[in-house]
């Protein structure tokens, strides 16, 4: 006789640890715009809606489904007025840190501001990052090897995403945690006549730490890159 899978989970679902890799955000400011880093463990995982017996004697019929977490677990702004050298010292030395030290870490920096020339401080530096320009509109284009043009409205849309379903997650406890959350209250979505919407923190205030954690979330949550970009700047 055929077993007939339960119609419905009989436990709440439980999120299953498989992998764990990180992300060092920077949106680099200028001379009135503070510097912001973000840390971000992402984890990989399943949820399984199996009860605790089931799980751990392997009867349970449920399948699971694949998930993710994006916890931060570091927010720092930057001084004002620190120059860009110590800037990408600030952050070779975040790195260097366990547990960051110790695993996989990829480092994505908003150079849209400042140009190409503090981004290739990183590179002189061997941090290899991922360089973004924030842009107007609503597309995601590859600009060269390890940079690309990432619409504000895709970063915004995608944070607000992730903190809706509860895959991303920051620590109460963060010295800048309360920041965060004033910059997230901040934060306008206005659409002009043509229907155009564009997103920005209110006139006089910040929004350094907003976009270090989007650009961070957006590496993490990107969809795999065409075919045709891999011949034309190689694989991400």
């Amino acid at each position: 006789m055929d077993l007939a899978l339960p119609s419905a989970p009989s436990s709440p679902a439980v999120f299953l640890r498989r992998s764990t890799s990180w992300i060092v955000g920077v949106d680099l400011g200028q001379s009135t715009d503070p510097t912001a880093i973000c840390v971000i463990e992402h984890i990989s995982g399943v949820l399984d809606f199996n009860s605790e017996a089931e799980r751990h004697t392997g009867t349970g019929l449920l399948p699971q489904k694949p998930a993710e977490r994006l916890d931060v677990r570091h927010l720092e702004r930057l001084p004002l007025g620190l120059s860009y050298p110590d800037v990408v010292q600030r952050v070779a030395d975040t790195m260097a840190r366990p547990p960051l030290s110790e695993s996989r870490v990829e480092l994505v920096i908003d150079e849209t501001g400042v140009g190409r020339a503090v981004g290739d401080i990183f590179v002189q530096a061997g941090l290899k990052p991922k360089r973004v320009s924030i842009t107007a509109g609503s597309e995601v284009a590859p600009a060269g090897l390890d940079r690309w043009h990432v619409a504000k409205g895709v970063l915004i849309s995608n944070l607000d995403a992730l903190l809706h379903k509860g895959v991303l997650r920051i620590a109460a406890a963060l010295q800048e945690a309360g920041a965060m959350a004033e910059e997230l209250k901040d934060f306008r979505r206005k659409v002009s006549d043509a229907g155009r919407a564009t997103y920005a923190a209110r006139v006089g205030r910040h929004d350094d730490l907003v976009l270090s954690v989007a650009i961070a979330c957006w590496w993490a949550s990107r969809p795999p890159p065409p075919m045709a970009a891999f011949g034309k700047y190689g694989m991400a």
